[in-house]
């Protein structure tokens, strides 16, 4: 997830546009997260918009992690570059891991059974170690102790402040609604040519 876009971040992302992109995500009614997005359609939005078809609600969900056929041009990429674009993305990646228990506990609400278990490391952890060559085995007890698993049981250390996202929310409930004065959009509101 980006979390400029999120966020609505001009500037430099801090802990502040990391919050504000956390609680835009708890507006929707369902997030969706890569993993559990064959739990997402066929359980909860098949049966919800009466959809019915072979290629979306009919083909049975399973835990198995979608493999693509095509090699990963991240497999020959130098492993510094790799982790300065981990690093730079790493509140993204703190957005994506908040998504992932946030999806998942959204499914569970809505009864959806046999969800594949999350995973325990932080995703910026596992794309390290996946295209990095850093061997977790080798960090030193104490780090990985320190690091919150991805799970329903650690919501509390990945969700954010509560009276934060309160006053956002506020905030955005009294904004006016408009639209944005920018080609594509602009022209819907004044013509091509304007008035």
């Amino acid at each position: 997830l980006n979390a400029r876009w999120l966020s609505g971040a001009q500037g430099k992302i801090g802990i502040d546009q990391v919050n504000i992109a956390k609680c835009r995500l708890q507006l929707f009614d369902l997030v969706i997260a890569d993993k559990l997005y064959d739990f997402a359609v066929e359980k909860v939005m098949c049966p919800l918009n009466n959809w019915r078809g072979k290629k979306v609600c009919n083909e049975k969900v399973t835990n198995e992690e979608h493999k693509s056929k095509s090699s990963d041009p991240l497999n020959n990429t130098d492993p510094v570059l790799i982790g300065a674009w981990v690093e730079r993305l790493r509140p993204s990646f703190e957005i994506y891991d908040y998504a992932r228990i946030l999806s998942w506990k959204q499914l569970k609400e809505r009864g959806v059974e046999g969800l594949p278990e999350l995973s325990s490391l932080p995703s910026y952890m596992e794309t390290l170690s996946r295209y990095t060559k850093v061997n977790l085995k080798t960090l030193s007890d104490g780090t990985l102790r320190k690091m919150r698993s991805v799970s329903l049981e650690n919501e509390k250390y990945f969700s954010p402040p509560v009276n934060f996202c309160n006053h956002m929310k506020e905030v955005w409930t009294n904004n006016p609604d408009e639209i944005p004065d920018v080609f594509g959009i602009g022209t819907l509101k004044d013509g091509i040519h304007g008035r």
